[in-house]
This record gives structure tokens, sequence and C-alpha cells, in this order.
């Protein structure tokens, strides 16, 4: 089932905030141009599109953490790791099968249903992290 962005999921930190929106928003549009079979480009553009924003998203993320001396850097980048190899199973099996109600489910369950358990589990204990520190200004990353 897709879910609509809501500020319970915002973990603080601006930037990293706005961007879990865009790659929430990302989500929707791969399940929508799977479900919709709106033929092979589309779907190929729209994983495209959310491979390079998990890119762009967790490099983000990662340089915050760095940053910020995070101790539970090493283990968050492994799940982002995981992240991209259950994207690229997914891709594969599109190539293999084409879009199907099933892959656009999985698409779903691989990208925004990781992403809200992602954000709520892990992201929130970075976020902590930086404010059991003292910083204020969690805009800058």
């Amino acid at each position: 089932m897709l879910r609509t962005w809501s500020a319970v999921y915002n973990v603080g930190i601006d930037d990293i905030d706005h961007q879990h929106q865009g790659f929430f928003a990302a989500a929707h549009r791969l399940y929508d141009d799977i479900l919709e079979r709106e033929g092979k480009n589309a779907v190929e553009d729209a994983m495209a599109f959310m491979r390079n924003y998990a890119e762009e998203h967790f490099q983000t993320e990662e340089a915050f953490m760095r940053k910020h001396e995070y101790p539970g850097l090493k283990e968050h980048l492994m799940l982002h790791a995981g992240f991209f190899r259950r994207l690229d199973e997914l891709e594969n099996d599109l190539m293999m099968f084409g879009p199907s109600q099933a892959l656009a489910d999985r698409a779903l369950d691989i990208t925004q249903d990781w992403l809200i358990d992602h954000i709520a589990d892990e992201d929130m204990l970075y976020s902590l992290h930086v404010k059991a520190k003292g910083v204020t200004d969690l805009r800058a990353i």
C-alpha cells in the first residue's frame, strides 16, 4: 500500500528530511510506472532515477555521519549497500520478466517500506547522536 509522507518520518535534520521526502516521491513514481506498465523505457527511467537519488542521498547521510563522528557509521554503510543489492535484484527481475503487479509490489517493499523502516530505526539513531552532542545547526551537511 502506498503511504503518504508524514512529518512523523522527519529526523530533525533539514537537508536529510528534504531528501527523504524526495526519496519517498521517487518510490511512488517507480511503483506507479511499473504498475501502470508505462513501457520499458518509463520503468527503466524510474529505476535509474531511484538509483541516482539513493546514491546522492546516501552520500549526504554518510558525509553527515562522518562529520559528526557517528559510531554506527560502519553498520549504516552496510545497510545502504544492502539497499543497492536489493535494487540490483529488482532491476534484474524487471529485465528478465518485465513489469507486473508482483514486481510493483516488490519495488514498493524495496523502496518505500525499506525507506520508512530505515528512517524510523536507523536514521533516528544518528539524529539522536548528533543532538546528544549538542549540535544545534542541523541544516549544514
